[in-house]
């Protein structure tokens, strides 16, 4: 099967199990509305995705996996809910749908942000040790995504250079990529491979956010977007190279040929073409 059709696939299986789930939550309440609008906006799903093809490559059953795949889609949302907020960001649009901050209210939108944020951790913490949460704190918080969000904003009225996009790329998208990879490995307590897995995530995390700036619209209005600083072969020029870098750690990552991970890989940097 070509990769999109099966990143399709797999993308229409996650938001079967995301419904399955998010049913016994919704109510009339406002909130619980925002929340479900805030992640049901046909988003790529390619962090769960890779979680679970990571999974699946080390022989995880699904049943294994499910609360800390959906946590990761979780806490991408709320990141997006708060991203939106005027502000942060302020864009009237997610998606081509309205934001939640547009769709509901600014105050509402916080709440379901921050409601999405505690869930993740209510589905962590109900199934695994202590370990995993405190991997996705550090993955969400000061030194992660919180951190490059902070950083990201503050470029927008300060010089900056090359190098702290990167790092602001580093914290804000590929600390969560990482978490997709190396979670896996902590349910199944394999220290040996969780370095690797840390290394593999941030390199295609890294990759990720490249190719999101080339394919940006809005790229002029976005100091942080990478194409202010080299040209766009150069950016691509560093997706290779991380993905050539990816390849040897996933070659000590898997001892089988039997995941897509580094069809996904390519499948990412094929969407600046």
């Amino acid at each position: 099967m070509e990769i999109k059709q099966y990143i399709k696939n797999s993308q229409n299986a996650f938001n079967k199990d995301l419904k399955l789930f998010f049913d016994q939550y919704k109510s009339n309440s406002l909130m619980h509305r925002a929340m479900w609008y805030s992640i049901n906006n046909g988003g790529k799903r390619l962090r769960p995705i890779i979680f679970q093809e990571t999974s699946k490559g080390i022989k995880l059953k699904k049943h294994d996996y499910i609360n800390a795949m959906l946590s990761i889609e979780l806490m991408h949302s709320y990141s997006l809910v708060h991203d939106d907020l005027p502000s942060m960001d302020n864009d009237d649009y997610r998606r081509g749908k309205l934001s939640t901050h547009k769709k509901f209210n600014e105050a509402q939108a916080i709440l379901s942000g921050n409601g999405l944020l505690t869930l993740s951790f209510e589905l962590l913490s109900s199934k695994y040790s202590s370990v995993l949460s405190s991997e996705l704190s550090r993955a969400s918080g000061s030194k992660g995504l919180a951190g490059g969000q902070s950083m990201d904003l503050l470029s927008q009225t300060k010089k900056t250079n090359l190098n702290n996009i990167l790092y602001i790329h580093e914290l804000k998208t590929a600390k969560l990529f990482e978490f997709s990879v190396v979670a896996p490995f902590m349910i199944i307590c394999d220290k040996k491979r969780i370095k690797i897995a840390k290394h593999y995530g941030l390199l295609l995390g890294k990759t990720f956010q490249i190719i999101d700036d080339l394919v940006d619209q809005d790229q002029d209005q976005d100091a942080c977007n990478i194409l202010n600083y080299v040209t766009r072969e150069k950016a691509l020029s560093y997706c290779y190279e991380y993905r050539n870098e990816a390849n040897k750690y996933l070659k000590k990552l898997m001892l089988d040929n039997e995941n897509r991970l580094s069809d996904i890989f390519d499948y990412i940097i094929d969407q600046a073409k």
